[in-house]
């Protein structure tokens, strides 16, 4: 009985392993995403330290990027998968805050949980995409204009 259970253990904490192992080894390419954005935001975008990422990807592809610039002031740097597009870059005071946004979200929409909040850019345009389960469990899309926190577009019961 003792030998069975030294054996069940083994096989657990091998098990465990190698899901853990696997987990790792799936963050892995967005690691390496947000390094390489990291860095040409800090050529381009002048930002010194990272404190978030965020991929983006609605009609085009975005990396964004949550940092400090030279002087300690709170950036945010937008950069096109599209080479041919501008990198934009804001100071994080000019716009609606995270916090600010999805208190809109929880007083207009009474979701039953938010699922995620991130920046994203629509025709040239910052937004903030929150995705949420309504009460009925169904996954929902709403948009909100970066620097006035105005509803832009969404998408319902996905």
């Amino acid at each position: 009985m003792k030998k069975w259970l030294i054996i069940a253990s083994i096989l657990v904490l091998c098990f465990i392993g190698f899901v853990s192992g696997a987990y790792i080894k799936a963050l892995q390419p967005k690691k390496e995403a947000g390094n390489e954005a990291f860095k040409k935001a800090k050529e381009e975008g002048g930002l010194v330290t990272m404190e978030e990422f965020y991929l983006y990807n609605g009609q085009d592809s975005y990396s964004v990027i949550i940092g400090k610039g030279e002087k300690g002031t709170k950036k945010i740097v937008w950069l096109p998968e599209d080479k041919k597009k501008e990198i934009v870059v804001e100071n994080y005071k000019d716009g609606k805050s995270k916090k600010e946004i999805m208190n809109i979200v929880k007083e207009k929409l009474n979701p039953q949980k938010i699922i995620s909040v991130k920046l994203g850019m629509e025709k040239n345009v910052p937004l903030w995409e929150v995705t949420y389960l309504d009460e009925s469990e169904r996954f929902n899309y709403d948009y909100y204009d970066f620097k006035t926190g105005e509803w832009l577009k969404y998408y319902r019961s996905i």
